[in-house]
Order: C-alpha cells, then structure tokens, then sequence
C-alpha cells in the first residue's frame, strides 16, 4: 500500500499529493460523464489548476483530501473530502468522485464514505457530516441512505449543469446517530 491512512475492504485511503496529479486524474475533471452530478468540468481542468489545488489543501485545515486507492494494485481511482470544516460547530460536508470508471458499481463509495464518516467522528471529533447531491444521482442517494444519512431537503435550481437548472438534496448524520447506529450492528 502506498501511505495508507484509512484502511478499508476493498480500498483504502492516502493524503493526496502532487504525484497523484497525472493525466488520468487531470482527465477525471474533464469528464462530463464522471463529473455529471458535481461542479468539475463546467470549466476547462488544467494541470497547472489541479497541481495548485492539490498544493493548496495540504496546507489548510478547512478540508481534508485524501486519494482512494484500489487495495490489489495500489492504484488512484478517486478522490474523497471533508471540506468546509467548521471547528467551532463541529461539522463538515462530505464528496466523493470516483474517476476511473473501471471501478463504479462495486459499492467504493459507500466503503469510502463509511471511512470518512468513522474517521470524522472518532478522530476529529465532529458532530454533524452533510453530503449534497442532485436529485438524479440516485447512486450517490443509496449511499448517503446506507450510510446512515437522513434526508434534510431540497434545494430547488441550486445548480447549473448542461444548460439548466437542477435541484439538490443535502443528506446528513450526527454523532449520536452514527454512534447508535454503530452500537446496533456491533461496529467500533
């Protein structure tokens, strides 16, 4: 494993560095497929742009970027965040983007935001994690719902994609929920 940090099943999760920055990634920001329910690709990615935000959240304690890597061969498929941390109310959001599509469908997203989530809780101690979606990533939906997230609401026309309005769905967990839900199914 190349700098594990978390360590799951099937994946596992590393600081992001500048040697992560390569074609394939850069490609991911580009791709309208991959990038179809977020805010990437609505302007050109750049090498230049993807080294200077990746050298820019390894100085911040406003978000935490971490690679996820395939545990078989080490490999770079994506990227998950907390970002907006907020340290005086304890919370964060939460995203995710898998970009090598050789590795969708094989459940990496609930894995990786499971991770996430213990690591928000038991180790940096926040309360409250959200995780926004537009309603027509019913993907990205099952995972927040297999997570534990409870659906707080809609926000109407909150994003501009492909020439028209969307709407999203912010989910969120709490502590205690995550801690509840934990202690039923015998997980730490």
């Amino acid at each position: 494993m190349k700098n594990p940090f978390l360590i799951g099943t099937q994946i596992y999760l590393s600081p992001l560095t500048v040697e992560d920055v390569t074609e394939k990634y850069i490609s991911w920001l580009n791709d309208n497929e991959v990038c179809r329910d977020n805010s990437h690709a609505t302007f050109p990615n750049t090498r230049e742009k993807t080294m200077a935000y990746v050298e820019s959240v390894s100085r911040t304690n406003k978000e935490i970027v971490l690679a996820i890597r395939w545990k078989k061969n080490n490999v770079h498929i994506g990227n998950i965040a907390l970002q907006r941390i907020n340290w005086v109310s304890r919370s964060a959001e939460l995203a995710i983007i898998v970009g090598d599509k050789k590795y969708w469908n094989k459940g990496i997203g609930t894995e990786a935001y499971m991770l996430m989530l213990s690591y928000a809780f038991d180790r940096l101690n926040l309360n409250r994690i959200s995780s926004g979606q537009t309603l027509q990533n019913i993907g990205m939906i099952n995972v927040c719902i297999k997570c534990g997230m409870k659906e707080e609401g809609v926000s109407r026309e909150s994003m501009f994609k492909d020439g028209k309005y969307i709407d999203t769905v912010t989910y969120s967990i709490l502590r205690s929920e995550y801690e509840n839900r934990n202690s039923k199914t015998g997980k730490e």
